[in-house]
């Protein structure tokens, strides 16, 4: 999981049978607090570092423009990644841009694949804004996704950028209204419910379970920072490094203060820290 105080939390959950057979974990997340650009994308059980590749390559492509980039830039970069995906490679891509003003925020949003972006009202859950599944995967389509724009000028708004594991998970931990997420998800502070959500997973002994990768994101108080995060998008050999030497290490969280005296750990984890002072 990561946090940012108050702002944002992100999870990242391995499916049952890749971990019971061996196999990668096609999930992948870029958390890219310099420009503040959060995205998701999930590859397929055969390649499942296709959607590590493409994240690596959004955020490689991102760090050479200007910050924040606009709309021109990131359509253009959309092309870029798609346009180099190899076939096999196929994967989803969603993600979210925050432009912050005075009073309200801006957030652009592209999606193409079953994975998804949505706005919701924390107050009572209802959902203003989700992207549509389509066939726009990478490596596969022709047709790039286009990008939505959104103003957000109320504080109540949190933004979701998820795979389709996540949304499965979901409805089988709490039914729900249709149009609506359940209100717990909104209840406690934003950096909290990751783990609120895996507390819930494990009380209610989901199995038979897809790859989850999920971020929850308070638009108007996430903050930039100078590190881009990519997780997941592994192969089998990590996956297997980690869960015999590191995964016991549950429940121990390391501040920003501490990541560079923890590379060991997080290399072995999938997780790769990009520092934006030190390209």
């Amino acid at each position: 999981m990561v946090r940012q105080k108050g702002a944002l939390s992100a999870l990242l959950v391995t499916g049952s049978d890749k971990v019971e057979n061996g196999f990668g974990n096609g999930d992948c997340l870029l958390l890219d607090f310099s420009r503040l650009i959060f995205a998701v994308s999930d590859g397929s059980e055969r390649y499942t570092q296709a959607s590590r590749i493409l994240l690596e390559r959004f955020a490689g492509v991102l760090s050479e423009q200007a910050i924040p980039p606009d709309v021109s830039v990131l359509k253009n970069s959309i092309e870029a990644i798609y346009g180099a995906q190899k076939y096999t490679h196929k994967c989803t891509f969603s993600f979210v841009a925050f432009f912050k003003n005075r009073k309200e925020v801006i957030a652009s949003i592209s999606s193409g694949g079953d994975s998804m972006v949505i706005v919701a009202d924390s107050s009572d859950g209802s959902i203003i804004f989700k992207t549509v599944p389509d066939m726009n995967f990478a490596g596969r389509s022709k047709n790039v996704p286009g990008i939505s724009t959104i103003t957000l000028k109320d504080r109540k708004f949190r933004v979701i950028v998820a795979t389709d594991g996540f949304i499965e998970a979901l409805n089988r931990i709490c039914k729900h209204e249709k149009g609506k997420l359940p209100e717990w998800l909104f209840k406690d502070s934003v950096c909290d419910i990751a783990g609120e959500f895996r507390r819930r997973f494990k009380t209610n002994k989901i199995f038979n379970y897809d790859d989850i990768g999920m971020m929850i994101i308070d638009p108007f108080s996430v903050c930039r920072d100078d590190k881009a995060i990519v997780i997941g998008g592994t192969l089998p050999a990590k996956e297997i490094l980690f869960a015999s030497y590191f995964a016991s290490r549950r429940g121990k969280w390391l501040e920003k203060e501490r990541w560079l005296e923890n590379t060991e750990l997080f290399d072995s984890a999938g997780i790769t820290i990009k520092d934006e002072k030190n390209k």
